[in-house]
Parts: structure tokens; C-alpha cells; sequence
């Protein structure tokens, strides 16, 4: 082929020529038509040669195990692995409280700001106690008057000129003075707001100047220095969840994970979602996790320690659903059928029913460019 091409444009090339004049030849016209021949020799000739030299690497190339599919290879295991299930859970303060004061009363004086972290025993707000105290002071006076004529009458009693009647009446005015003081005493503490615990000031309710009584909340405190994650589960794990299951927490807000135990099963079903609840107590040392924030709760409802345990990349699936993968076997791929349990992740389950065992090398990467029986080359 490659001498009858070069025969045929040398030919070409005398007939141009012949077929011009030599005045023709020294033209641009002509001088571009020798060239544009020239060009088409060489073409002529680099082709013949590159097939030439295909067929020779083809013919030395024709057994080499390279022109076989790729593939990566793993083995079947036996292993232990975990069947997770997940929910939305969200965040609950451990301690949170609605405070309020226990006597009624202006309120004077605010210390606090929302977002204030306080320790417990610290004084939050106070009420107007100007009239308690008016009253104290009434109370203490009339209190030193009983008191002295109470002392009158012993005296006279002592002497025996008194009267008894007039001693036991001085005796229970100061008892009664006393009385009426101590509650007034205990009504006038009342009228500051204290911190039972230590937390932050969440929110305040009431302005300085506006009423204050018991059935109005104040001030919201919260402690977060442990937290509890509630979670609402369908009732279908009922049996299937314990309490200490281990328990992983994803907090996408915080990009966060921790891993706790279920501290607690609700013994109710909701009739409205067929669901119950269940808590899980963390620990927040660094007070990053808040109430209501969203948290997804996987928990480790099953574990197997003796599991047969290939990659899930190894598993493919048919038109009509059935799962299989391909074992290697001295460089040749051969379909085996696969009885999926569980997946997680990059493992999958898969049952003894399965035509794969423990120790056998199968294809992962690659599977799903093979076919059974098909020769293929490991990556």
C-alpha cells in the first residue's frame, strides 16, 4: 500500500508539471501546487508507516493481561458491626426555672442583664418594701411599750398587788407584737429576688417601676452545665432500645459529635405520631450547647460480633433487584449471589445464605464494568 500511494502521488506530480510550462512553474500558482504535492507525499508516507507500526504493537501486545478490565480487590471478613437507627432530638436545659417573687410590690431595683451568668445566692432584683418597713418600725414600738408594761405587771405581781388578769393580758400583747414582727421581718426579705442556683439570666420579664406579685415570673434562670438531649421514637424500636445504648450526638449547628448513653425510656406512647420518648444526659462543661438547639441522635440498636462483612461497593444490583458481587478467582471474575442484611456506610451485612464466605476476594472497585467468567487484570 505504501508504494503503490507513493507511485500514485509522484505521478500526480509529473502531470502537473508536464501539464504546465516551465513560465507557469516560476508563478506563486505553481509554486504552491508543488509545495501542497510535496505536503500529500509526506502524509501518504507517515500514515502507511504509523499503521504499519500499530499492527506491530498489536501483534506483540495481543497477550498481555493489561487489555483486561481494572479492578481493585478486598477480602470477605468476619467482623463485628453495629446497626444504627436515627433521629431528631433537641436540646432541654437541666435546670430551668421561672422565677418570681413571694410577696407583692414595686419592682425597685434590677441588677441583672439578660445573658448574665450569676452564682447561686446572688440578689437579682428587689420589690418597694418602704410600707413593710413603716410597719416594722410601728410594730417595734408598740412592741417596746407591751414589753414595758408587761415588766410593770411583774413587778406588781411580785408584790401581790397585781392582778393576775392584767399580768396574763401584758404577756400575750408581747407575744402577739413578737409574732406579728417576725412575719413582718420574713415578708420584708421576701421582697428580693435570689438566685437559688447558679445560671444564666435568660430572660427578664418585668421593668423597674411595674407590679410585681407571685403569679407573675420575673426573671428566667438556666443552668447549662448539664444538658439533656429528647429525642421522640417511633414504637417500633420499643424492644429494640435500652437504657445505656450507646448514643451518638450530631449537633450540625456546632459541628459537633458526642457520644453519651440513653439515660432514660418514656413509658407512654403518643396516640397522636405513635411515638415514645427518650433522654439522654450530656454533660457541657463548656456551656457551648443550648437549649432547643437541633440534634440528630443515632443509637446503636444491634450489634454483631461475629458479622460477615464485605465493602458496599462490592455489591451490585440487577434489573430485577437481586444483590450480587464478583469473586476473583486466579484472574477471573465469577457472579456470586449476596443476601444484604444491613449497610452501613462502607460495610454491608450480608447473611450465611449468601454464595460468598469469610477469606474469599471479591472486586470492589471496577465491579460494575465486568462480567461473570470476563478475565480481568488487579489495580
Amino acid at each position: 500500500m505504501k508504494i503503490t500511494t507513493i507511485a500514485f502521488t509522484v505521478l500526480a506530480s509529473s502531470l502537473i508539471i508536464s501539464c504546465g510550462s516551465k513560465e507557469e512553474s516560476n508563478t506563486p500558482f505553481g509554486q504552491l501546487l508543488i509545495k501542497k504535492t510535496e505536503f500529500e507525499s509526506r502524509i501518504a508516507t507517515l500514515e502507511d508507516s504509523l499503521n504499519l507500526v500499530e499492527a506491530k504493537i498489536l501483534s506483540l501486545d495481543s497477550n498481555r493481561e493489561n487489555n483486561y478490565p481494572l479492578v481493585s480487590l478486598d477480602t470477605v471478613s468476619n467482623n463485628s458491626i453495629s446497626e444504627d437507627v436515627t433521629f431528631q432530638g433537641s436540646v432541654q436545659a437541666d435546670k430551668t426555672i421561672m422565677l418570681g417573687p413571694e410577696t407583692q410590690g414595686m419592682v425597685k431595683a434590677i441588677y441583672v442583664t439578660e445573658g448574665q451568668y450569676v452564682s447561686a445566692g446572688k440578689t437579682l432584683a428587689t420589690l418597694d418594701s418602704e410600707i413593710l418597713r413603716k410597719n416594722i418600725k410601728e410594730i417595734e414600738k408598740s412592741l417596746e411599750l407591751a414589753e414595758y408594761l408587761l415588766e410593770k405587771q411583774e413587778n406588781l405581781k411580785k408584790q401581790g398587788i397585781g392582778a393576775e388578769a392584767n399580768y396574763v393580758q401584758a404577756k400575750n400583747q408581747v407575744e402577739s407584737l413578737q409574732t406579728r414582727l417576725a412575719t413582718l421581718k420574713t415578708q420584708a426579705s421576701k421582697s428580693a429576688l435570689v438566685a437559688p442556683f447558679s445560671g444564666y439570666v435568660d430572660v427578664i420579664y418585668t421593668k423597674l417601676g411595674e407590679m410585681a406579685s407571685p403569679a407573675m415570673p420575673m426573671i428566667r434562670l438556666v443552668n447549662l452545665d448539664k444538658v439533656k438531649v429528647k429525642a421522640e421514637v417511633s414504637e417500633a424500636y420499643l424492644m429494640d432500645i435500652e437504657i445505656g445504648n450507646k448514643v451518638t450526638l450530631n449537633f450540625p449547628s456546632l459541628n459537633k459529635v458526642i457520644n453519651a448513653k440513653v439515660s432514660s425510656i418514656g413509658k407512654f406512647i403518643n396516640p397522636t405520631n405513635r411515638t415514645f420518648p427518650i433522654q439522654i444526659e450530656v454533660a457541657n462543661k463548656d456551656r457551648e450547647i443550648i437549649p432547643n438547639l437541633i440534634a440528630e441522635v443515632t443509637v446503636e440498636k444491634d450489634f454483631t460480633k461475629e458479622a460477615i462483612i464485605i465493602p458496599s461497593a462490592s455489591v451490585l444490583t440487577d434489573s430485577e433487584g437481586m444483590k450480587y458481587v464478583y469473586v476473583y478467582e486466579m484472574g477471573v471474575a465469577k457472579m456470586r449471589k449476596v443476601d444484604v442484611i444491613y449497610v452501613k456506610g462502607s460495610k454491608t451485612q450480608i447473611s450465611e445464605k449468601s454464595e460468598v464466605k469469610p477469606g474469599e476476594t471479591i472486586i470492589t472497585k471496577g465491579a460494575s464494568a465486568v462480567s461473570d467468567g470476563q478475565k480481568v487484570t488487579e489495580l
